[in-house]
């Protein structure tokens, strides 16, 4: 084994763990290996740099611009506000149309906008029926997961395996995943169906527990100091309770606990409380509590303006990822104050000020109702709130959905490379006004990009180095005395386990040559092995970071990691036997 073989794999080990830790952002991960991989002189230049010139990179930029361009119409958002209406307050009704709606768009369009525009409607119709959004929200985003799998363009990683396809000469047309896809769909959509509402738990974020009366009180954030009189009580007992203050979260240490009230008060605890204003400067007189900082005018009032406290999320492309609040200066810019920031389930209420923002990353906030109006219509936020009914540029409507209903029916029929046409669908809608120029670069998830750019050129190491071939000769020497079928089975799942580990972009460009590998190892057909990547990458669900959605609705569900282990990994299993079964019957191995 040489020494590139041995930097090689300690990088994949090394990119891996830091996938894993989330200590780096991925895109920062794939400028890494280039770079890494050119400094040591593993690849030249012009090998180091041929991902950012692949077709399946280009064509992915591509179907970003189209997606946006049918979100600019707003019949996805004027879809999910309807949905509620159609529901007639039957939550099992709404579950049933949402994941319809969802699975069907997400064939044919990025899953990740769906899924944004999705969630402040689902959050709606929770508050409307009385339902926790921790029932729906998961639900949705393996919908969109489902849907995807069943189309060339329904996900990023099925275009990917489709250029490592093609090097091969097995041409993957548009509709080559459906036959599989759609039965994983219906199973699949029946566990979800089934089985949400009794194994999904019953979580509520903070802002979607208030009405809208009920935000408009006075909300503060207080603590309990060390002289305080309310240490070593319960909620039930304190000043607070015969005051009428509601306490509407309790936070200590950096995890949010659940209020009972027995609840016992200790040191440093800080609540997150609403009532009226005069009980509040009540209560702190008599030094039971310490109002915030933030909410004191000169160290003495409290600053006499009603304020409604609501939630912004991270927006994927948003141009504030890897900013602080403190460099962004949320106060002047958006006339906000943050009281504390979500991560992955994780609740952050010291030093948020110098924390990195990152995609799906939730803000709580307090503002008046015209901040919260002006941040309704930014792009850089979520707001995880109610959507608006009607269509936002309904005369775009018709010119999107055409455009992307013939980049669909001409990759279906050849004529056309899915690149060059998703290209030329991309350039209309900027010639016809439908998106600016602007919007079409803005629309596009660069970082994404990058990322894949940076692991094809890991995965080009890997082949030029021997790497893929030491690898491919180790998993056929563990299974390929069993035969190809089990060898198959075998290699799903690795990939499916890698996948949940890293995100599924990444776990395709790796597994696919090594599935080519391995079957040439074998003797059979490379086909079921490249389908098999397919599959295992574009419904990894049993981890928040097996895929993008999973991360948005990670903060608004308050999931913990073991929720998507809990519901996601029977699905991933179940997904992965019917796949292995029905693969080598449309694809034989032999």
């Amino acid at each position: 084994m040489t020494w590139e073989v041995i930097v090689v794999y300690v990088m994949l080990l090394l990119t891996v763990v830091l996938f894993v830790t989330d200590r780096v952002r991925t895109d920062i991960v794939g400028v890494l290996i280039i770079v890494v991989l050119g400094a040591l002189g593993i690849l030249k230049p012009k090998d180091l740099l041929l991902g950012f010139s692949n077709e399946a990179l280009v064509t992915i930029a591509a179907m970003f611009v189209l997606s946006a361009a049918l979100m600019r119409s707003g019949l996805v958002r004027a879809l999910g506000a309807k949905l509620a209406d159609f529901s007639r307050g039957s939550p099992m009704r709404f579950m049933v149309m949402a994941l319809c709606a969802v699975c069907f768009m997400s064939a044919f369009i990025n899953n990740t906008p769906v899924v944004v525009v999705f969630i402040p409607a689902v959050l709606t119709v929770c508050a409307r029926l009385g339902a926790s959004p921790s029932k729906f929200l998961m639900p949705i985003s393996f919908a969109s997961m489902l849907g995807g799998s069943c189309t060339l363009i329904g996900t990023s990683s099925n275009i990917l395996i489709a250029s490592y396809a093609a090097e091969i000469g097995f041409g993957v047309g548009m509709f080559e995943f459906t036959g599989v896809g759609i039965v994983i769909v219906l199973v699949g959509m029946a566990y979800l169906l089934l089985f949400s509402w009794r194994l999904l738990p019953n979580h509520t974020t903070i802002a979607s527990t208030l009405s809208a009366d009920e935000a408009k009180e006075y909300i503060t954030q207080v603590s309990i100091g060390l002289d305080s009189d309310l240490i070593g009580k319960n909620l039930a007992d304190t000043p607070l309770a015969s005051a009428g203050i509601k306490v509407a979260e309790l936070i200590r240490g950096d995890r949010v606990q659940r209020l009972e009230s027995e609840m016992l008060l200790h040191e440093g605890d800080i609540l997150l409380i609403r009532g009226e204003l005069n009980k509040i400067l009540e209560l702190d007189r008599q030094h039971s509590i310490s109002i915030a900082p933030d909410l004191q005018d000169d160290g003495s009032e409290v600053k006499r303006v009603e304020m409604t406290l609501f939630e912004l999320m991270v927006a994927p492309e948003s141009p504030l990822i890897g900013q602080s609040c403190r460099e962004l200066g949320l106060r002047q810019r958006f006339d906000v104050s943050v009281f504390a920031l979500q991560r992955r389930g994780r609740h952050h209420q010291r030093e948020i000020a110098d924390l990195e923002l990152r995609m799906g990353d939730i803000l709580l906030v307090r503002g008046t109702s015209d901040a919260l109006e002006s941040l309704r219509r930014k792009n850089e936020f979520i707001l995880l709130e109610g959507v608006h009914d009607e269509v936002v540029e309904p005369h775009k409507a018709p010119l999107a959905l055409g455009t992307i209903l013939m980049v669909v029916l001409l990759a279906a029929t050849g004529l056309a490379p899915i690149s060059v046409l998703a290209l030329g669908g991309a350039a209309f809608l900027v010639l016809s006004g439908v998106l600016t120029a602007r919007d079409a670069y803005s629309s596009i998830d660069w970082s994404v990009l990058v990322l894949i750019a940076g692991m094809i050129a890991l995965g080009t190491a890997m082949d030029r180095t021997g790497a893929l071939e030491i690898a491919a000769g180790q998993l056929y020497t563990a299974t390929g005395g069993w035969g190809p079928h089990v060898t198959l089975w075998v290699f799903y799942f690795m990939a499916a386990a890698l996948s949940l580990l890293i995100l599924n972009k990444p776990a395709a460009v790796l597994c696919a040559p090594l599935g080519i590998e391995l079957a040439t190892k074998l003797g059979c057909h490379p086909e079921p092995f490249i389908m098999a990547v397919a599959f295992a990458a574009s419904t990894a669900m049993a981890t928040p970071m097996g895929y993008q959605t999973n991360l948005l609705v990670y903060g608004p569900g308050g999931y913990n990691y073991r929720d998507f282990v809990f519901f996601g990994l029977p699905l991933n299993i179940l997904v992965g036997i019917i796949a292995c079964l029905l693969i080598p019957l449309v694809w034989p191995l032999t």
